[in-house]
């Protein structure tokens, strides 16, 4: 209760810059995999594309997207908010708009490229750096406040998305998001106190902790100790849920079933986040990395273990608990190791490997089962990954002294 309270107070008192970020979450959407999916069939039937091909194809847009984040995600620390949100917006609703008139596989490709680039690699990127700046001292609480936005839109849009596509078809579809997108973000700007348009980051006044070189980043071994685990969960969870239908079929899980669990995991997803942010600003998010991946070897060990009905709910939940604590977990370690004023540069290039590890999720794993390796037998690999990776982030902990709270 008291942590509600919290929260409360705290919304109440910032909920301008909260909603700006949350609203964009919300629209990055729009080249997240879970709502790209959602015209899979379309894709496979309109251009003639196997499983394997639309994944490949998906994957390649993925991993040029990433090659491309870390390079324009630092411009954030050269321009002001607004200005940089309106270019990502602009460049998602482009992106929209050439998905929806694709006439051949290669513009398929350039689509993919501009949705991940503009959805889940720029439009995340700002929300999350936007808001990490302007609350360097409570980010952990805002940046689950303003997940909210992304857990809204996983639980409705899908819905909706769907029964959209049964009026006006996928193509049409896809024209309506490029005028949400665009929309939306004009809407969000609204939201942004014009005393919060910092200029570039070199005149934002950096309270919050020590610089690094940017020639070092690479070469930093608090960040080589902690990347093991801050990739985990978006490869783990983009490659499962990428293969869910498959994963369902192998476990026999009706696709109601499947369709209800992910409901609860997006519920779940959103109670989390909302309790992450305290605990994070609380404990430090040093002492946390090692940790918050016991949920996700928990899930892994679900689909090792049982093909029972409850363990659908039960793998997306538990999984679920640790994608949403990743993101702000992560975000408020890079404003605790490196201070604000190069966030925007570390987190695109973090970014970037995040994308790239969601990119090849989908095409290993499905490389994998072609081979004859069922998911399950997967899932026991990436269960001996996170303990490893979370074995391999405790020793940030034993190394550097957690921030005083």
């Amino acid at each position: 209760m008291h942590f509600l309270l919290t929260y409360g107070r705290f919304a109440r008192r910032n909920w301008d810059h909260l909603l700006f970020g949350a609203m964009l979450l919300a629209l990055s959407s729009f080249g997240q995999t879970y709502f790209i999916s959602l015209f899979g069939t379309h894709f496979r039937q309109d251009f003639h594309l196997s499983d394997g091909g639309l994944g490949t194809t998906y994957a390649i847009g993925t991993v040029l997207s990433a090659m491309t984040l870390g390079w324009v995600g630092r411009w954030i620390d050269l321009t002001t908010v607004r200005r940089y949100t309106v270019g990502v917006a602009a460049l998602l609703g482009v992106a929209c708009v050439l998905t929806a008139i694709s006439p051949n596989v290669f513009v398929l490709a350039l689509s993919f490229y501009l949705l991940r680039l503009g959805g889940q690699g720029l439009m995340v990127h700002t929300a999350l750096t936007a808001t990490a700046r302007t609350f360097p001292a409570d980010a952990g609480k805002a940046l689950g406040v303003v997940s909210l936005g992304f857990s809204s839109a996983q639980a409705l849009l899908p819905l909706g998305t769907v029964a959209l596509m049964g009026l006006i078809g996928w193509r049409a579809t896809w024209g309506v998001s490029a005028f949400i997108a665009v929309a939306g973000a004009a809407i969000a700007l609204r939201f942004l106190p014009r005393g919060a348009e910092s200029g570039p980051a070199k005149h934002i006044h950096d309270d919050s902790g020590p610089t690094a070189p940017s020639p070092a980043l690479w070469r930093d071994h608090r960040l080589l100790l902690t990347l093991p685990a801050i990739l985990a969960s978006p490869f783990i969870g983009t490659g499962f849920v990428f293969h869910l239908v498959r994963l369902g079929e192998e476990k026999h899980w009706p696709l109601g079933l499947l369709a209800g669990s992910f409901a609860a995991f997006a519920v779940v997803q959103a109670v989390v986040q909302l309790a992450a942010g305290p605990v994070i600003d609380h404990f430090g998010a040093r002492r946390l990395m090692s940790l918050f991946l016991i949920p996700q070897a928990a899930g892994m060990a679900v689909l090792v273990l049982t093909n029972s009905p409850y363990g659908a709910p039960a793998f997306l939940i538990l999984s679920g608990i640790s994608g949403a604590v990743a993101s702000t977990l992560s975000t408020a370690l890079w404003v605790d190791l490196y201070g604000t004023a190069q966030l925007g540069r570390v987190r695109s290039s973090v970014e970037a490997a995040n994308v790239v590890a969601s990119g090849a999720a989908p095409v290993v794993m499905g490389v994998l089962l072609d081979m004859g390796v069922p998911l399950s037998t997967q899932a026991l690999g990436c269960l001996v990954y996170v303990v490893g990776a979370s074995a391999l982030a405790s020793r940030l902990k034993r190394e550097m002294p957690t921030r005083a709270v």
